[in-house]
């Protein structure tokens, strides 16, 4: 079925540990976003969800800590893999609306964050995506 040379390896889903301080450094995140009073973003934040998305995406790693199927782990790595991007373009963003800050006449300049806050409309899009396919195989699991 597979090539030559072809090893399978046991694959390890992430540890519920990893995934809470990866969700909770993009609450974090999120909250210094807010705090900055950046009103375009805190509404693009809204519209895009990403609290309850992340909330339930650590609710899904706790619900299946022990789960054997090896399709349902590479699924939820996978969704632990694009929080991780989300959770650095949050970084990001919140350490160049710091820096823009700083910045004589911000009126006249391109922000530093705008092409982040395009990677994190498409890392959003994956998060949705990755999510969906997650729940559709949990839920193929159970039956």
């Amino acid at each position: 079925m597979f090539g030559p040379g072809f090893i399978y390896t046991a694959v390890h889903l992430v540890s519920t540990e990893v995934v809470s301080n990866t969700m909770k450094n993009i609450h974090d995140s999120i909250n210094g976003i807010h705090e900055n009073d950046v009103p375009h973003i805190i509404e693009l934040l809204e519209k895009l969800d990403l609290k309850k998305k992340i909330e339930i995406t650590q609710s899904l790693f706790k619900e299946n800590k022990n789960i054997k199927n090896d399709t349902l782990k590479i699924a939820l790595n996978n969704l632990h893999e694009i929080t991780i991007k989300i959770k650095k373009e949050l970084e990001e963003i919140n350490n160049d609306i710091e820096y823009s800050k700083t910045l004589y006449f911000q009126s006249f300049r391109t922000m530093p964050y705008v092409e982040k806050l395009d990677k994190l409309k498409n890392h959003n899009d994956l998060l949705d995506n990755r999510l969906d396919l997650t729940i559709k195989l949990l839920s193929s699991n159970k039956n």
